[in-house]
């Protein structure tokens, strides 16, 4: 990686900016270190590794903003191309809105949460990797291997802006994967294990990793369809997760301003069940996104989305913050230096519930139980509540699993759905930046044969 100072990079780069006539700006810069690396059967599939030194610099003229990124920088490139964005910025037309730039706010910087992450040879990863692999295939009814995957990236961000806005923090994330196939006659069966975390130390050992993916394949051998029906339908961590994705549209900010959101004018009045709490935790030592300031230099938060049911905040930048009459939230995101801020959760969740798994299962006279879904996504919009979804997972009689399922999908509205909660799990685990416990939904559509 490189030596280069990025604070000191950024810093010269907005005031060649303002030299070249810029009013304002902001210099975002990433430094990285990915490594990905994958193992089938044993052998070693592939291997990655790249660094990355990016600078995205957003300028404003005449309230004009524009945005330029390059990996190609310092001295007479970083001048041309700020040459280059002032000119665009002249040329184009006035916008309704202007760019709100941070002043240099109060950040209590986290640490480094797996400082010697990029230390660990390749060698060790590939047999962590392995050993997964091994324990997935010994799962009795697991055939194949689909194979394991380790991806790394491990850096820093610099941002220095010309309100005096001088900020840098590492960031750290792991992602890791494994996929088993079953078989049993003609028939077979996929199913794996994944985890985003930001440092070795939350992953589950690699025995546990490989266990999960085999029994998520096996279980759903001999899978059939059931008569179209409305029955509850508890939705596991591996699918509750879905729901909180389609609320985000509507609580993001910039829909509700722009009149696109179905939850504008809801604050302060209920949006789910009174047992259901949603969080949104930029500070989650566990999570995957934890960072201390977001994409436009705002300090971040700990923040109570929903509680208790009632809608508390929505998702904001600076712009629409101050169009609400609130506080910046400290929610816009840059998944990259090449990426302008766009608003978006950070470790986003529902809070555990009083109840266990077996005991939702055990109350659920009949019932639905989902372990996967897909193309839940289609349709996805601020404007409407529908969620549907193609499914996965096992069916339930007098409080227990009697078979697995395939073939289905389950709908409804949203709003109706997250009302109708009877039943939230105590089994809340942080695999990934949205997450829920076990939660039940006490009617739901359900279309099969």
């Amino acid at each position: 990686m490189s030596k280069v100072d990025p604070i000191k990079v950024a810093e010269r780069t907005v005031v060649a900016a303002e030299q070249a006539g810029a009013d304002a700006s902001d210099a975002y810069i990433v430094t990285s270190s990915n490594l990905d690396l994958s193992v089938r059967n044993g052998e070693i599939e592939s291997l990655e590794r790249a660094t990355t030194f990016g600078l995205g610099l957003r300028l404003t003229v005449k309230r004009r903003t524009v945005f330029v990124h390059t990996t190609a920088f310092g001295g007479i490139a970083t001048l041309k191309l700020i040459e280059n964005a002032v000119q665009m910025a002249e040329a184009m037309p006035e916008p309704k809105d202007e760019v709100s730039y941070a002043s240099n706010p109060e950040v209590e910087v986290l640490p480094h949460p797996d400082p010697s992450l990029v230390e660990e040879p390749h060698e060790a990863k590939v047999a962590r990797l392995r050993e997964i692999e091994e324990a997935m295939l010994d799962v009795k009814g697991v055939t194949r291997s689909g194979g394991v995957s380790w991806g790394e990236n491990d850096g820093a961000i610099a941002m220095y802006n010309s309100k005096g806005l001088k900020l840098y923090a590492p960031f750290c994330q792991i992602g890791i994967g494994a996929e088993a196939v079953a078989e049993r006659g003609d028939e077979s069966s996929s199913g794996g294990a994944y985890y985003s975390l930001p440092a070795r130390g939350y992953l589950p050992a690699p025995e546990a990793i490989g266990r999960q993916a085999g029994r998520k394949a096996t279980g759903l051998l001999g899978a059939r369809p059931v008569k179209s029906c409305r029955v509850p339908v508890i939705f596991t961590p591996d699918t509750g997760w879905a729901v909180l994705a389609y609320l985000t549209q509507p609580l993001n900010a910039e829909h509700v301003t722009e009149g696109r959101s179905y939850l504008a004018d809801h604050l302060g009045k209920p949006i789910a069940a009174s047992g259901v709490t949603i969080r949104d935790n930029a500070h989650l030592l566990q999570g995957p996104h934890r960072c201390s300031f977001d994409g436009e230099g705002t300090p971040t938060r700990n923040t109570c989305m929903v509680k208790g049911g009632v809608l508390q905040s929505y998702f904001t930048s600076r712009s629409t913050a101050a169009k609400l009459g609130m506080e910046p939230g400290g929610n816009t995101r840059r998944d990259s230096y090449a990426n302008t801020p766009e608003i978006g959760p950070s470790n986003y969740y529902m809070e555990p519930g009083p109840h266990s798994r077996e005991e939702i299962i055990r109350t659920t006279d009949r019932g639905l139980m989902l372990e996967n879904l897909s193309g839940w996504w289609v349709g996805l919009s601020p404007a409407t509540d529908t969620f549907s979804s193609a499914a996965k997972g096992y069916w339930i009689e007098k409080g227990e699993i009697a078979y697995p399922v395939k073939g289905i999908s389950v709908g409804g509205s949203l709003r109706e759905m997250l009302m109708a909660i009877d039943r939230v799990g105590d089994d809340l685990v942080f695999t990934h930046e949205t997450r829920t416990p076990t939660f039940r939904v006490a009617e739901m559509a359900v279309s099969g044969t």
